[in-house]
């Protein structure tokens, strides 16, 4: 498993994810356990570690019920649907190599959009089982997370996810480096660099104004830029708009977004 976490001024949040389909099965039937562990108290450490269970029982995907009520937002649709709607179960293959083969693919699909969902929305992934607010953190403490799937002995082994971080390192998400344009007839292609903030954006928002800077919108209903999308080079994300007119002046700028679902600064415009 991996595991991310954000300090923020009151709180540390934490978001992990299991690295292959098997374990996300897993993780789904039994839950994840958070421990912590004081390492560092007034910068010294203490005679002994104190460790704390944050979770009172394992953290799983919540009912169906507290699904429907959110599926307006349809990354929280995504991953219930992958994590609810599995049109194989209970199907066996019969010793029928094509019907294991679409299982199988069914599967791989079912845990790659719903970790896709969980990283677009935090509500996804809260509900997914796969984020905690530790709001009892204390600004004088550092600790190290332990993050791991609540499982019988019989069950596949899978390493525990860990994490050391605290309060005190907390820091203002920046803003998107080296946004850049270049113009053509009714169109523009904009590039901006994501290597240096690829471990704390997994997305953006691209935003346009037609009134000289004075207000922004997006330039699309699904505004979020993946990762994934063709880009120019290793290190910079492309993305193309249409313009409406060659006689207005438009200004664009791009917002990050994290894991944790928090968007950042503006870019230079």
């Amino acid at each position: 498993m991996e595991l991310l976490c954000s300090p923020r001024k009151d709180s540390v949040l934490l978001r992990w994810a299991p690295v292959d389909m098997k374990t996300w099965k897993v993780g789904n039937e039994y839950g994840y356990t958070i421990l912590r562990y004081t390492i560092l108290r007034d910068k010294k450490i203490p005679k002994q570690i104190p460790v704390v269970q944050l979770t009172e029982e394992p953290l799983k995907p919540r009912p169906l019920a507290e699904w429907e009520p959110l599926s307006d937002d349809k990354y929280v649709a995504i991953a219930g649907e992958c994590i609810f709607n599995d049109m194989y179960k209970g199907v066996g293959t019969g010793g029928n190599p094509f019907i294991a083969v679409r299982k199988y693919k069914n599967d791989i699909h079912r845990f790659s959009f719903a970790l896709y969902a969980a990283d677009q929305s935090i509500v996804a992934a809260r509900l997914s089982g796969l984020y905690f607010a530790d709001k009892t953190a204390q600004p004088n403490e550092k600790y190290l997370y332990k993050v791991f799937i609540t499982q019988p002995d019989t069950a596949m082994r899978i390493d525990t996810a860990s994490a050391f971080t605290g309060i005190s390192e907390y820091q203002p998400l920046p803003k998107p480096l080296s946004f850049s344009a270049e113009w053509g007839d009714k169109k523009v292609d904009l590039f901006w660099n994501f290597m240096y903030l690829k471990h704390i954006y997994n997305s953006y928002v691209v935003e346009r104004s037609d009134d000289g800077g004075k207000s922004y919108k997006p330039i699309s209903e699904s505004s979020t830029v993946q990762l994934a999308d063709e880009g120019v080079s290793p290190e910079l994300i492309h993305k193309d708009d249409s313009l409406p007119s060659n006689d207005i002046l438009y200004y664009y700028r791009v917002k990050g977004i994290s894991a944790f679902g928090e968007t950042g600064p503006p870019s230079d415009s």
